[in-house]
């Protein structure tokens, strides 16, 4: 019997030496840069075989912590060859995440052993947000849009905007706006178009603090605000206007100086990437005064917070008042979805009323705290982050229009 097992053991280990041979097996994942948060992609591993036999091989990827861990994939790899494997991932946060190395496992030409080969392939990945498409993606489009549509040309109601084209008049075209000299050169009347003025700065001011870390429609309300931040700065990156960036908490966590450059989207969302919210309060007076000294010039300052309780928007009102009246603070406060679905439910329980009554005295309060901000001269709103993106959009253009910069 001892022989037996003698010759069993002198076989495996014949088996294990045949297995691989020096570099005969190689391995690489092949990944992209970047990832979306929510959506699928591939991940391609690649298995070379330089041997003169075929060589049946499985191969495990190490997935980022907290991912779902990757599957065992299995392949017979012809000698002297490649083979690409493939599995999916989808990342359900952004960041900056690692991925490990790869664990083979080869079987022997015997059969009778998998011999374990670790084959390092750490590298970085970082994951951003998964930006939808609106409505109105820029300014051009959105003139594009109301062309097609038939619509005239918003009017403007200052003189020194920046000169865009000569029409035809129309009818409800302000006489004002009739150049003359064209006119006369056509024998019809013609007017004046006016674009908004370029040039101008928007900048992005985020808070990260703990409100900022609840979670509504699937999504932490600092991954709403960050998308939202992100479609607006293509915006006016588009539309000629410099962007700029702030991320705040009890401390100013990064600021990216506005530029109106054609990378600077892409340096917004590499410098926000890794931006999580953190468990304190924001200081909102911190934050706006270091940012005056930053930027002394006049600009749409768009804010994405979240109010619940009457301290933080007092908070938020005072240190709105430092911005006024060289900056125009536009404050977009975030509320949970549910909140509407849970009004809009009709009671059946005694705690459904008194569920109910408290929600009904929250909404009461940030209706107060817009209404103030309002009177402080910023624009306010108070929005579900579905409607978070679209409006930013809106009152980003309707700002333009109105010449309020």
């Amino acid at each position: 019997m001892i022989f037996w097992d003698l010759g069993v053991l002198f076989l495996c280990c014949l088996d294990y030496g045949l297995s691989v041979k020096g570099k005969e097996i190689q391995a690489q994942r092949r990944s992209p840069r970047h990832l979306l948060q929510g959506v699928s992609e591939e991940i391609e591993i690649v298995l070379s075989n330089w041997a003169d036999l075929p060589k049946n091989i499985k191969v495990r990827d190490q997935t980022p912590l907290g991912w779902e861990a990757g599957p065992v994939l299995k392949s017979r790899v012809p000698a002297r060859s490649e083979v690409v494997l493939r599995y999916s991932v989808t990342p359900t946060e952004r960041g900056v995440y690692g991925f490990g190395d790869l664990d083979l496992r080869i079987t022997g030409p015997l059969r009778l052993i998998e011999r374990p080969l670790h084959v390092p392939a750490s590298e970085e990945i970082r994951v951003l947000p998964c930006l939808q498409t609106l409505r109105y993606p820029d300014l051009i489009a959105y003139r594009r849009r109301a062309r097609h549509w038939g619509l005239r040309q918003v009017k403007w109601r200052e003189r020194g905007r920046d000169f865009e084209s000569l029409r035809e008049y129309i009818d409800g075209d302000d006489p004002r706006h009739i150049h003359w000299k064209a006119s006369a050169r056509l024998d019809r009347p013609i007017v004046q178009e006016y674009q908004p003025e370029k040039n101008q700065i928007v900048m992005i001011a985020v808070d990260a603090g703990r409100l900022m870390g609840a979670v509504s429609e699937g999504k932490k309300k600092l991954d709403h605000a960050l998308e939202a931040s992100a479609h607006l700065a293509h915006a006016a990156l588009a539309g000629g206007d410099q962007v700029g960036f702030l991320a705040f908490a009890d401390r100013i966590l990064l600021f990216i100086p506005p530029k109106k450059t054609r990378g600077q989207l892409q340096v917004i969302l590499e410098g926000t990437v890794a931006l999580r919210s953190a468990l304190v309060e924001p200081r909102y007076e911190e934050a706006f005064l270091w940012f005056r000294s930053q930027v002394r010039r006049r600009s749409l300052v768009v804010i994405f917070t979240d109010l619940m309780d009457e301290l933080a928007s007092d908070n938020l009102l005072e240190a709105v008042a430092l911005l006024r009246p060289r900056h125009l603070p536009l404050c977009m406060a975030i509320r949970d979805s549910e909140w509407d679905d849970l009004m809009n439910r009709p009671p059946t329980s005694a705690m459904d009323v008194y569920e109910r009554s408290v929600l009904q005295e929250t909404i009461r309060q940030r209706r107060k705290a817009i209404g103030k901000l309002q009177q402080k001269g910023a624009i306010a709103m108070d929005l579900p982050p579905r409607l978070l993106s679209s409006n930013a959009m809106e009152h980003y253009l309707d700002v333009k229009r109105r010449g309020l910069l």
